[in-house]
Formats: structure tokens, sequence, C-alpha cells
């Protein structure tokens, strides 16, 4: 897609779900001002302001995506994974669609792996271009039906034509996408 198309597609976002998803904001906090709410009702707005503002935050980071060049990866994976990040390899580069893969990956293991180092390595092998982000987390996978970070993972690869692994390590995860070059 061109620059012109994302452009929209940004713009788009912006104009529709961000500012509806400040609105619910909004009234959410309206409902909060409230003197007669229960303490219980409150709690339970309480998070659900704090969910959405969390929404807000990652829509407006996707919009910036969008809109700006696509960021180095080495630099994406420090952002994301801060000072947990480990070793990262980049024997080659990765097109559109296979740095945001590795991008997802990245944010994956970073919310939900409880990992102290998550490393990133891609490279070339047997005319297969391999992604691999392995950390020393809890292990495992589980793909839930409420949420879609690995679920969109693995149906951007099959669109690929790739295969995706989860291969569990002692301790952690090791997630190796392989997509043909």
């Amino acid at each position: 897609m061109n620059t012109r198309g994302t452009n929209q597609i940004a713009r788009q976002i912006h104009d529709g779900i961000a500012q509806d998803l400040v609105a619910l904001g909004y009234s959410i906090d309206q409902s909060l001002g409230s003197p007669e709410l229960p303490t219980s009702t409150r709690a339970e707005l309480r998070v659900l302001r704090f969910e959405v503002s969390e929404l807000i935050e990652k829509v407006r980071r996707e919009i910036l995506n969008l809109r700006s060049t696509r960021p180095d990866l080495a630099e994406q994976a420090l952002l994301i994974c801060g000072d947990r990040l480990g070793q990262v390899s980049l024997a080659i580069p990765l097109g559109q669609s296979l740095h945001q893969i590795a991008v997802e990956l990245l944010r994956n293991a970073a919310e939900h792996s409880g990992a102290s180092v998550i490393n990133l390595q891609t490279h070339s092998r047997d005319a297969l271009t391999v992604i691999e982000v392995s950390d020393n987390g809890i292990g495992g996978v589980e793909m839930k039906a409420d949420r879609f970070g690995l679920v969109g993972i693995t149906e951007a690869v099959v669109e690929l034509s790739g295969q995706i692994e989860f291969i569990n390590l002692t301790p952690g995860l090791l997630i190796r996408v392989s997509i043909p070059s």
C-alpha cells in the first residue's frame, strides 16, 4: 500500500474509532463523578477507564505507525522490550508484513511472558525467511478467544504461506516463523 493510502487509513482511524474511544473515556469519567455511585460500581468503572485509556494509547501508536515511515526493527525492539531486550541478530532485512509480524511477536512476549530477557533473530535458511523471538518467561502458549495477538500473527503467517512453531524452553518460549523467500 502506498503512503497516501496508509495516511488515509490513519486519518479514518483517528476521526472514527479513536474519537469514539476518547468520548467513551469521558463518559466513564462523568459517571465516576456521580456522588450516588456505589463503591463496587466505582471500582469497576475505574478498571474499565484504565482499559479504555490503554486502548486509546494503542490506537494512537498504530496511527503513528501508519503515518510515519517504518522504524528500524532493532529500535522498535528496544522500545517494546526496554531493558529486557537481550540478543538482537538481524541478519536479513524484512519486508513490511514480516516486520509487523516481528513487532507483534515482541509485543506479545513483552506483555505476556513475564520474561526478564527477550531475544530477536532474523535469518535466511533453505529458501525461507525465519524470524525467531525467544524469552526466558513462563513459557507455554494460550490462544484466547478474546485476545487477538497470537491469533492475528498466526493468520498473517498463513496468508504468507508460512509456518509458525511454538517451542517450549526451560524456561521460556521460542516462537519461530518461517516464510518462503
